[in-house]
């Protein structure tokens, strides 16, 4: 009976069943025309009787050939299930064919698509929520209760395990981006941070801190490549080590950002807003968690630190401090 339940199916034996019910009653009303034809040709040669009366009597025949179309489908229906024992009710098939009934299975195959996608989204939604908890207990489980440096400048962090040559990748580029021990060793953090604090839909988020950098989009020297030139600094690639293999960061988790001066578009101290670069590079305009440093990609960040002198000026959105800072409440 599944088969009867198929709409395609069906649609065929409506329309053969509409075009049979049309033939139904145009044949004969055309055959009764024809035969009107020949009883007045008949009136008119009436010695042509014999030949006429024969017409006569086949158009009779085809109408009630044609009309008995239906019942003879029937009976031939029958037939065929009981020579073949077949389990499929064709006689049931044939009375199913109706527009109220095919419209009736579109719409139940409408609701159960409807279906199936909300349960897709359920699940998915259902994946996404846990993809962000089990993020959310990484990030808290890798951040001080007070969330502040230790002692000696540093605050634990996730341990990566990356093979000896990703982690030159990810030096060179450090070395690229500061140029100094302590200014990588703060890229290397950021780059932790960046990659902990993405959201669990994002396409990185489960492919390794490595492939994160070198793809993202958001360091210079992986976008253009120019990091694989980089004759490396052992000092450099031993403070990326300290920060990626043994976890010792030396920036707490919610540091997200930091510009190349010259990216700069406006930033603003105690009611103070500067706009050129000269006062872009005056260090003295910076205040720690109090100046607002705009961008020219649309960045807004609070001001965290300078690694080194020279260094950019590091600090936070106000989305990663508060993700944070709700993890540690």
């Amino acid at each position: 009976m599944m088969i009867c339940s198929n709409i395609l199916f069906l649609r065929i034996i409506y329309y053969v069943k509409v075009i049979l019910s049309i033939l139904r009653f145009v044949i004969p009303i055309v055959l009764i025309i024809k035969l009107a034809i020949s009883f007045y040709q008949n009136m008119l040669n009436p010695d042509d009787k014999n030949k006429i009366l024969k017409e006569v009597f086949g158009k009779i025949i085809a109408c009630l050939v044609i009309f008995f179309v239906p019942t003879m489908i029937n009976l031939i229906v029958k037939l065929i299930e009981n020579v073949m024992e077949t389990s499929i009710d064709y006689q049931s098939c044939y009375e199913s064919a109706t527009l109220e009934n095919i419209k009736y299975l579109e719409d139940l195959e409408l609701k159960k698509a409807k279906q199936e996608e909300e349960e897709k989204n359920q699940a998915g939604l259902a994946n996404y929520n846990d993809l962000e908890k089990k993020e959310n207990e990484m990030i808290k489980n890798n951040t001080n209760k007070n969330d502040s440096l230790s002692s000696d400048g540093t605050t634990m962090g996730q341990k990566y395990n990356l093979t000896e040559s990703q982690l030159q990748d990810l030096a060179k580029i450090c070395q690229r981006e500061q140029n100094s021990v302590r200014g990588a060793a703060a890229e290397a953090s950021l780059m932790a941070n960046r990659y902990e604090l993405l959201s669990a839909s994002s396409k990185y988020k489960n492919k390794g801190l490595h492939n994160y950098v070198l793809h993202c989009g958001w360091w210079a020297p992986a976008n253009k490549g120019t990091y694989k030139s980089t004759n490396l600094k052992p000092e450099i690639l031993n403070a990326v080590r300290n920060v990626l293999i043994n976890g010792n960061r030396t920036l707490p988790l919610y540091i997200d950002e930091h510009d190349w001066r010259g990216d700069l578009k406006k930033i603003v101290t105690n009611g103070n807003a500067y706009y050129s670069r000269s006062d872009f590079n005056n260090n003295n305009n910076y205040v720690q968690n109090q100046t607002i440093i705009y961008n020219k990609m649309g960045a807004v960040y609070t001001f965290y630190q300078f690694p080194t002198e020279k260094s950019d000026p590091f600090g936070y959105t106000s989305s990663a401090k508060k993700k944070v800072d709700s993890l540690n409440s």
